[in-house]
Order: structure tokens, then C-alpha cells, then sequence
């Protein structure tokens, strides 16, 4: 391969590659500004909320294909996709005052979903659950599907 089309290769890869690399490092920005402004729930916070019986609207914003994994059994359970929440938040979770915590798989899309939750619908008292499902199950806390409750195996 002569020099010019190894150059041409190299920075059309790279051309390519920025954009990716970019917005990895703008969702990270996203989210890290995100959990500067929006309170974070710990699992074992969460936890003593439910058993509690406090009013607590679980909202859990993953896909549902990704829902079939199990859902953290809360006082009231609403199931909204991130990329519906917009649209839908308004009919399931009439009360702009009520306690909502958001969670998804690993917490960063719920972060941001809180946040958009705050800023834009304006609702007064979400927040996310810190580490999501992830972070509930390594507190040692279940979730529950189809087959019952899952843990993770120690």
C-alpha cells in the first residue's frame, strides 16, 4: 500500500471513529451532570422504603424485551420506555408530587430520564435508583419474573 492510501485509510478511520468516540464522551458528560443535579436512591434506602409500605411509584423505564429479566416489586409499579416516557408519563403518574423512582439496568439511563422527568415534566420528588437492577442485586435484594424471585448466585 503506497503512503497516500494509507493516509486516506487512516482518516477516513478516523473520521469515521470520532463521532463514536464523541458521543461517548457527551453521554458521559450527560449523565455525570445528570447525577450532580438528581438525588440518587441507594438500593438498601430503596429497600427499606418498600418494606415500609412508604408511597413509592417504581418507574421502570427499560425496554420491554428487557423486562423479561425482572422487576423490583415496589408499592406501585409503572412501566414506561425511555423513549416513551415523554409521551406517556402524564397518563401513568397523574400526581407531580408522588415519590418516583426511576430505574433501568445500570442507573444511567434513569439519571437521565429523572432529570428530564424534573426539568421538562416537571415533577417535583424523582430520583433514580443508584446502580439500577445491577446495583439492587449486588445489594443482595431480588427481582421477580415469569419464574419467581432471581437473586444473584453467591
Amino acid at each position: 500500500m503506497n503512503v497516500k492510501k494509507l493516509a486516506v485509510t487512516v482518516l477516513l478511520g478516523l473520521g469515521f471513529s470520532m463521532p463514536l468516540m464523541a458521543g461517548d464522551a457527551i453521554s458521559q458528560a450527560l449523565i455525570a451532570q445528570a447525577k450532580k443535579e438528581i438525588k440518587a436512591v441507594t438500593p438498601q434506602a430503596l429497600k427499606k422504603k418498600i418494606d415500609n409500605e412508604d408511597d413509592v411509584i417504581m418507574l421502570d423505564i427499560r425496554e420491554p424485551y428487557m423486562r423479561l429479566e425482572g422487576n423490583i416489586e415496589g408499592m406501585e409499579n409503572v412501566e414506561i420506555a425511555r423513549g416513551l416516557l415523554e409521551f406517556n408519563a402524564g397518563a401513568e403518574m397523574k400526581d407531580k408530587n408522588a415519590y418516583i423512582v426511576v430505574y433501568c439496568r445500570s442507573g444511567k439511563g434513569a439519571v437521565l430520564a429523572a432529570k428530564m422527568m424534573r426539568d421538562d415534566l416537571h415533577y417535583k420528588n424523582v430520583t433514580y435508583l443508584k446502580g439500577g437492577i445491577n446495583g439492587w442485586l449486588e445489594a443482595g435484594y431480588g427481582i421477580f419474573n415469569n419464574f419467581g424471585e432471581m437473586r444473584l448466585a453467591e
